[in-house]
C-alpha cells in the first residue's frame, strides 16, 4: 500500500527523469530485469550494458573480483554479464545510476558513509534470509540496497531542507527521519516512494522504500519490509550508521517487525541474535571491501 504524498514532493521529485546525469540505458534495462528469468535474453542485457562506459566499468570491476573466485577476471562486458547475472547486474545498475544523478555536491551525509550504510544492510539482509527456507535471497539484497533511496532524493531535491533535518539528527542524536518529520513535514521514505513509482522499481521494492520505518500500512511485502526494518537497525547499532550517534536504542527480539518475521518464516524463533550481531561487526570489513570493489577506493573511510 501507498502512503499519500504531497503534489509539492511529487513535483520536485518528477524532474530527476530530465536529470541529464543518469544513463540513458536505465529505464530499458529496468524493463528488461523486470521481465520473468526465462524470457530475458543476457544479450540484450550486455548490449545495453556496454553502450555506458561507466556501467560497463562496474560490470567488470564487480565481476573481477575475488568474491566470485575466478582464476582470470572475464575479458569481454558478455562475459561480465553472465559471471554476475540478472539480480547483480539490477544491484550494480542502480547503484551506479544513483551514484551519477545524485551528484557529490548535494551531498548532506558523506556518500561514502552512505553507501556503507546501504551495502552492510544489504548484506545483512542477505545473511537473514540465507538461513530461511524460502526466502528470495537476492531480493533481500536488493531491497536493503535501495531501501534508503529516498535519501538520494532529498539531498538532489530538497538540499536546503534535507540539510537541515540532517543537522537536528546530529545535534539531538535522534533517528534521521524523525528529525525529517519535525524539520521538512515528510521524509525519505515519502520521497524515496515517488522516484522508486516513477522508475518502476516493482512493488515489493516500492513498499520496502516505503515503509521501512513503520510496518503500520505495509500489505503485501510485509516479510521482506520487516527484514529491511531489523537489518537497518542492525547496522545502526554497530555502526553501519549514517555518521553519527543516535541515542535510540531498540530492543530487535521486542520490535514489532521481529514478530512480523517470524509469523512468516517460524525457523526464526530459534535464532541466536547475539552470535549474529558479532557475527556482524567481522563483517565489516568484507562490506568496506564491496563499497570499494563496486564505487572505488574514495569510498572508502
Amino acid at each position: 500500500m501507498s502512503t499519500a504524498i504531497s503534489p509539492n514532493v511529487r513535483e520536485r521529485v518528477s524532474r530527476i527523469e530530465a536529470t541529464p546525469a543518469i544513463p540513458a540505458v536505465l529505464l530499458p534495462l529496468l524493463k528488461i530485469l523486470r521481465m520473468p528469468a526465462d524470457q530475458v535474453e543476457m544479450e540484450a542485457v550486455a548490449r545495453l550494458v556496454s553502450y555506458d562506459h561507466a556501467i560497463a566499468a562496474q560490470c567488470l570491476r564487480m565481476a573481477g573480483s575475488p568474491i566470485f573466485g575466478l582464476s582470470r577476471p572475464p575479458k569481454s562486458i558478455h562475459a561480465a554479464v553472465m559471471v554476475l547475472g540478472l539480480h547483480r547486474i539490477e544491484s550494480i545498475l542502480l547503484t551506479s545510476c544513483m551514484g551519477l544523478a545524485f551528484p557529490v555536491k548535494s551531498w548532506s551525509i558523506d556518500p561514502g558513509v552512505f553507501w556503507r550504510h546501504s551495502l552492510g544492510c544489504a548484506m545483512v539482509c542477505r545473511r537473514f534470509s540465507e538461513g530461511v527456507a524460502g526466502a528470495d535471497v537476492e531480493r533481500a539484497y536488493a531491497a536493503g540496497l535501495l531501501h534508503d533511496l529516498g535519501i538520494l532524493v532529498n539531498c538532489l531535491v530538497f538540499p536546503g531542507e534535507f540539510a537541515v533535518a540532517v543537522k537536528r539528527a546530529r545535534q539531538y542524536q535522534m533517528p534521521l527521519d524523525e528529525a525529517e518529520r519535525t524539520t521538512m513535514g515528510f521524509t525519505h521514505c515519502e520521497s524515496g516512494q515517488a522516484l522508486a513509482e516513477q522508475w518502476g522499481l516493482g512493488d515489493s521494492i516500492v513498499e520496502v522504500v516505503t515503509h521501512h520505518h513503520d510496518l503500520g500500512e505495509c500489505v503485501k511485502s510485509r516479510g521482506l519490509v520487516a527484514l529491511v526494518h531489523l537489518s537497518d537497525l542492525l547496522c545502526r547499532m554497530r555502526g553501519l550508521d549514517y555518521g553519527y550517534y543516535e541515542r535510540h536504542k531498540v530492543d530487535l527480539l521486542g520490535d514489532p517487525a521481529w514478530k512480523v518475521l517470524v509469523a512468516e518464516y517460524k525457523q526464526l524463533e530459534n535464532i541466536d541474535l547475539a552470535r549474529f550481531t558479532f557475527e556482524l561487526d567481522e563483517a565489516v570489513g568484507e562490506i568496506r571491501d564491496l563499497v570499494s570493489t563496486i564505487l572505488g577506493p574514495a569510498a572508502q573511510a
